[in-house]
């Protein structure tokens, strides 16, 4: 592609039309069309991003420096805006084969000394102390085990540092094109983020800031449909990475739920606000509540269950644990969702959603643990749907999720593993499989299903991927059960959140009504929200000491915490039907001191 754009140069100049050529992954530009080149950009180790609200610009980021260019009109800026992801697509697809490769076997070799050492400890913990004494060498060779950790932590330190420089160098060697005018000219990588043109200024909110600049809650009226934003106050580089590798990797094989991970492995968000997002796609619901083919309702309930992982693509952060007796409440799409952190060890959030044409509910008890080269979550707990106009209950669990390149290499998420859809009154069920990503992105994000009658009958087929949408294969043609809602722009600065998730932390002030429970209410969450890091680990320390100390008070006297929203009945937390009623009221009682 080639074409005229403005592009910004400094303060005394301003835009500048210069004449751009895209070719073979690399975007050179020059004064006129025909005259020499003044610049190159190498597109695959480049990021493209979209101007937050004005539709004619974008930016590309280098990792070293950052060119703001402005097209003549919205569609010729998308086109370029395209043809640019397409470009560093297309140079990474080339090139991330034998990386990508490489990486994934350095993780399995070190997944087998994992293995191969943790095999070794556990068979020296079997020999007896006495006959360690008794027979010369054997202790020894039980304290070079140890050793042998220590020097594999070292080198795996190593091989992370050599992989880190390589990337910087690379980054300064294909960037070495562009020209020093460049350099000089472009804002500095803080600059290229919160400087832009006076005329059009895109002005991130400062970091005592709640809110999105672009809506004035003060004049909104007080529901949740008319406060809504479009970014975080604080935008986040994307690019920025933390090394989780120096805080788990003394935690193999252990639950890793009792950890103390620092705020800044964090996404501004509770768990309980994001297991509200399974009700991201309710309108999956609303399809099969339309049908009047029960298998057809049972396939649209499986993509349904398949759909709460739509938006964790990119989303490899932790949200907050939540504290004990902590709520979050949510009104949207025509449904009331409450959900309480009900127990602390283990951790146990229960959620009960009721809408006119439906109930849903269930808990998560999340129990994650590191396994050498990749975290491993496994959910507990079974949810259950109810179509109120025919009855049918539905129930299932949900498959494992691993999170891989924790120790070098980019981290992704894969969903692993099979569960079944059951619908409890007729027997019929829909068995679906989540299938592992393979070494050269076979299968990625790939989920195929079955929908059975109560007979055990085939009847339908589902196909898609968990990151994209469901489809279901009927005798008369493909259905679509869902689509992937479409991202915000620059949600990659926005902790990859959604539309959805976007406005799930709005300030309590334009919230009416929530208990001081309310994860809203939560100062961590909110510091980090604002971008205010050091706060925010100071508050995560003060609520922590706090809940222990609590826990230490109820040890002495003897007492017990008990839910207020939630009760136990037959090993399951189902609901009490009694928060929105107490909301409505504004009489919230006997609600525990948590922040």
């Amino acid at each position: 592609m080639e074409g005229y754009l403005l592009k910004w140069t400094n303060y005394v100049f301003g835009w500048q039309r210069r004449y751009f050529i895209l070719h073979n992954g690399i975007l050179h530009y020059c004064s006129q069309k025909g005259s020499s080149m003044r610049g190159a950009v190498h597109m695959d180790i480049s990021q493209v991003f979209k101007h937050p609200r004005n539709k004619r610009r974008f930016y590309i980021d280098t990792g070293v420096s950052c060119m703001h260019l402005k097209a003549y009109s919205p569609d010729e800026a998308q086109d370029w805006f395209e043809a640019l992801r397409s470009a560093k697509s297309e140079m990474q697809s080339d090139n991330s084969m034998g990386e990508d490769t490489c990486i994934e076997m350095i993780n399995g070799k070190i997944g087998e000394l994992w293995s191969i050492h943790a095999q070794i400890q556990a068979s020296a913990d079997l020999i007896p102390a006495q006959q360690r004494k008794s027979i010369p060498g054997l202790d020894r060779v039980v304290f070079l085990t140890e050793d042998l950790k220590v020097l594999a932590s070292d080198t795996f330190h190593l091989i992370e540092d050599a992989l880190t420089r390589f990337n910087k160098q690379a980054a300064t060697r294909f960037s070495g094109d562009l020209s020093m005018e460049v350099r000089k000219q472009t804002p500095s990588k803080a600059e290229a983020f919160y400087e832009f043109n006076p005329e059009e200024t895109l002005d991130f909110v400062d970091a005592q800031s709640h809110y999105s600049e672009e809506e004035d809650y003060s004049k909104s009226t007080p529901s949740e449909s008319s406060t809504t934003r479009k970014c975080l106050p604080v935008l986040r580089n994307p690019n920025q990475k933390y090394n989780i590798w120096k805080v788990i990797k003394d935690s193999i094989g252990k639950d890793l739920s009792k950890i103390a991970v620092p705020v800044y492995f964090n996404e501004p968000l509770s768990m309980l606000q994001r297991f509200s997002e399974d009700l991201s796609y309710n309108e999956v619901v609303l399809k099969a509540v339309e049908c009047e083919d029960p298998s057809m309702r049972l396939a649209y309930i499986a993509a349904f269950s398949v759909s709460s992982y739509a938006s964790t693509v990119n989303r490899t952060m932790k949200p907050f644990n939540p504290l004990l007796g902590e709520t979050f409440d949510l009104e949207k799409d025509g449904f009331q969702l409450i959900t309480e952190q009900v127990s602390h060890h283990p951790p146990i959030a229960a959620l009960h959603c009721d809408h006119p044409e439906y109930t849903f509910w269930g808990t998560s008890e999340l129990q994650s643990s590191f396994k050498g080269t990749y975290l491993m979550v496994t959910p507990k707990g079974t949810f259950h749907l109810v179509l109120k106009r025919t009855g049918e209950h539905f129930i299932w669990s949900k498959p494992k999720t691993n999170a891989h390149n924790i120790i070098i290499g980019k981290i992704y998420l894969d969903h692993v593993g099979d569960y079944e859809i059951l619908e409890t009154q007729s027997g019929a069920k829909a068995s679906m499989s989540f299938k592992q990503k393979g070494w050269f992105g076979s299968e990625s994000h790939g989920v195929t299903g079955t929908v059975f009658d109560s007979q055990g009958n085939s009847k339908l087929e589902l196909e898609g991927k968990w990151s994209e949408g469901m489809n279901i294969k009927t005798p008369s043609g493909v259905v679509e059960a869902w689509k992937l809602h479409p991202f915000p722009e620059a949600y990659e600065h926005n902790y990859y959140f959604t539309d959805y998730a976007l406005q799930l932390n709005l300030p309590p002030e334009v919230v009416p009504e929530i208990p001081p429970t309310d994860s809203r209410f939560r100062p961590d969450l909110r510091a980090l929200e604002n971008g205010d890091i050091q706060k925010a680990n100071s508050e995560k320390f003060r609520l922590e000491e706090k809940q222990r100390e609590s826990r230490k008070e109820m040890e002495k006297t003897g007492s017990t915490f008990g839910p207020v929203w939630f009760t136990l009945h037959n090993e399951e937390w189902v609901y009490k039907d009694n928060y929105w009623q107490a909301k409505a009221s504004g009489e919230f009682h006997n609600l525990p001191d948590i922040f």
